[in-house]
Order: C-alpha cells, then structure tokens, then sequence
C-alpha cells in the first residue's frame, strides 16, 4: 500500500477539548493574578496573516529547527530545554494562508509567484469574473503541483549524497546569480526588494528553486526510461509539421530612397515647411529619382544606391535584407513587385507620400525541406521531451491527490484574494 501523506492546516473551533483544557491549566500555573480564565472556547481565535506565518519560519531557521529550504525532509524539532514546552500553532489559530504538507509550510507568496506573469496577462485581458475563474484553476494546480513537489523532494534528497548535494547547492548559487545579472542589473539589492514585493524572502525563493530543479532531476532519472518513441511517431510529427521543416523562398529587397524632406534647405523640415519649398523639393527629388533611374541602365543597383539614395542604408549599396513576403503598408508598394522580378531587375521610380523610391530584386534564395533523415533525432529529442513533462506533471499531482487535501479549498481562495489585490497587481515582474 502507497504511504499516505498528510497536508493539514490548523482551524478554529476544531481541536479537541482535551488539549484546550491542557492549554487553559499552563495558563492558570503560570499566572499570576487571581482573576478566573475563561474557557478556551470562549477565547477569541488568534488570527494570523501570512506575513506573521513566514516570520515564524524564518525564526525557526533562525534557531536551526528546519533549514532555510523550509523542507519536510529536513525539518527537525530543536530540543527542547528543562520546563519549555515545544512550539506549536496556538490553539485556534487562523491558517488559511497556508498549508502544511507533513510539517513543511507552503505560502501563498510561493504559489503565486511563479504565476505572476501569467495573472498579470489574464488581468490585461479579461473582465474582473473571468480574472478570478481562470486565476483560481491556475492557482489550485499550482498548489497541487507544489505539493507533489513537496513529497517528491522529501523522498528525492534523502538519497543524495553529500557530493550531490552541495552540487545542487552550487547549482541554485549559479542560477541565483544569473537572474540577478540579467534581471536586475547585477544588483542584489534590488532582487531582495523585487522579492519582498510579492511577500517572499531569499531563503524561501532558494528553496523553491532548491526544489524544482531537486525534483526535475529525480523525476527525470525516474521517468525518463517509460518514455518510448517510435519510428512511426516520427514520420507522422515530421508529416504533420512540414512548414517547420521547410524554409521558404526569400530575396534581397534593394531601395533607392529619396525623400522629399532631405531636399529642403538645409535646417527645414517637411512638417512646418512652406508650399513653395515643399515644391521646389519635390521637383528636385524628381530629376535625382529619373537621373537615377537613368544611370541603373549600365551601372549596379548598388554602385547608383550609394551614390544617390538618402538614407542610412544606401552605404550598404539600398540593402533592406532579406524577405520572404512583402511588407506591410506603405511599403508593400515597394516589396510586392520584387516577388515578381528576375534577380537583379528592378522597378519604375515609385512614388509615396513622403517621397520617390526605386526597388530591385537582389539575390534569390530558393525554398528549401530539410529530410526527414536529417531532422529525425531532432524530433525524436522533441517528442521525448514533450512526453516526459507531460508523464512529469502527470506524476507529481496524482502523488498530489493521494494526499490529504482538505484545506486546499480555503488556501485557494485566499491566494485568488492575494492575487485581486491592487498592489499585488501593481508589482512589477
């Protein structure tokens, strides 16, 4: 029979009255007044937000009662000294902001991090009612997908050696420092405060990412040999995929560019010029664009480019690079023709609104398939990978929900309340 795994989280109005009436007889030996208690269920429950939640974790790693992972595998109960009780949640505390997975804590913050990205484009596109139904299916499987994490990686690092380990610790030193450098500029003041925003803090982001790559690892070592992919799987994702494979024509686009605004005099521009400039400039533009024209009857595209066109481009003898469909407006006037030219022909002098163009046809690259012999590995890595995710996924939730999930409901609702709030909202990723 598979071991069960226990996800618990505390309530109020449900502990048992013999622990409540253990609680209420500590209180009475160690006060010191003569007024009576009250009962324990007449006490108010002790509320507890998230935030408090995470600085008790954090004190408790303080102390070297669970590592900065925060990890069911790792959490040990610190001794406890002649006449202190252990810690435990205070009787009717709130925990709604939480769920513990054999005594390993799972935040809200934890959950909905990796999910910024993906609530921040949801509350782009979608009304306030279609925000909170996407937003809470893709929080629950992440918390379920966070559980299973959770059980894997208790089972996973209690057979790693102390080589493998500090391997794996080197390994989210690395991919620390890489998102930092990339992220926010090299700076690590910056990545904790980035962290702090969405409620989290180093060690517990370490230890999310501790885990992910821990279980990626172990699932991959475990799973991967299930994963089968045959010859006739191939072909048919070769088949049903040929424009991947297949690189269409493309060509050379070659622009003489002659702007009415670069003949103007010096020092005017189009907007504010007057009518008589904007003429005497279009009239100038006119006799280079036929002179220009005139000269591409015996000299290269690119010889008469450098020497009339005004633009950036024309050093590079009018190169636009390469296209495989014409552009978009207004510049389809200029790449449509050439899909219809031998190499090197080139068009009438075109006119545009801000000026007189001339476009040619440079080098002609054919389409081209590439064989199925030569892509097969590559396909056959594709569909492995594709299936070993989905065998992955398929494999962490279903240890998901062979555990106790009873308070998966409240922890939901309450990352959805986190998620609807403007200043998670207005965090910037």
């Amino acid at each position: 029979m598979a071991p069960s795994h226990t996800i618990r989280m505390t309530c109020p109005l449900r502990f048992p009255l013999a622990v409540g009436l253990l609680a209420a007889s500590l209180l009475l030996s160690g006060c010191q007044t003569n007024e009576p208690t009250p009962p324990p269920e007449a006490r108010r429950p002790e509320l507890r937000t998230e935030q408090m939640l995470v600085a008790a974790r954090e004190e408790r790693i303080r102390r070297g009662e669970i590592t900065p992972a925060g990890d069911a595998h790792t959490q040990r109960q610190a001794p406890a000294t002649r006449g202190q009780a252990p810690t435990v949640a205070a009787p009717g505390a709130i925990e709604g902001e939480v769920l513990i997975v054999n005594d390993a804590v799972i935040t809200v913050s934890e959950v909905l991090y990796p999910l910024r990205d993906r609530l921040a484009e949801l509350r782009r596109t979608r009304t306030a009612i279609g925000f909170a139904e996407e937003a809470r299916t893709l929080i629950r499987r992440e918390a379920q997908e966070e559980i299973g994490r959770l059980l894997i990686y208790r089972e996973a690092h209690g057979q790693l050696d102390e080589q493998r380990r500090r391997a794996f610790d080197f390994a989210v030193d690395r991919e620390t420092d890489a998102i930092i450098a990339r992220d926010f500029g090299g700076s690590q003041a910056r990545f904790d405060d980035h962290l702090r925003q969405y409620g989290l803090t180093r060690d517990l982001w370490r230890g999310a990412l501790l885990r992910r790559l821990l279980v990626q690892q172990y699932t991959r070592e475990k799973l991967m040999p299930q994963v089968q992919v045959r010859r006739d799987d191939l072909l048919g994702h070769y088949q049903a995929n040929l424009p991947r494979y297949t690189a269409s024509e493309t060509r050379e686009l070659l622009v003489i560019e002659l702007p009415f605004g670069a003949f103007l005099p010096e020092g005017q521009v189009w907007a504010t010029a007057g009518e008589r400039e904007r003429a005497a400039a279009q009239l100038r533009a006119t006799r280079a664009a036929r002179e220009a024209h005139a000269a591409l009857a015996d000299r290269a595209f690119a010889e008469v480019a450098a020497e009339f066109s005004r633009s950036p481009k024309a050093a590079a003898g009018g190169s636009w690079g390469r296209i495989g469909r014409p552009l978009q407006a207004p510049f389809d006037q200029l790449s449509t023709p050439i899909f219809h030219f031998a190499e090197g022909q080139y068009s009438d002098v075109l006119e545009l609104p801000d000026g007189l163009y001339i476009a040619a046809c440079g080098a002609i690259e054919p389409a081209t398939r590439r064989d199925f012999r030569e892509v097969q590995e590559e396909i056959r890595r594709e569909l492995m990978e594709n299936r070993f995710q989905r065998l992955s996924v398929t494999y962490i939730m279903r240890l998901a929900e062979h555990a106790t999930i009873s308070a998966l409901q409240p922890f939901v609702e309450a990352a959805l309340r986190h998620a609807q709030q403007p200043a998670f909202a207005a965090v910037q990723p």
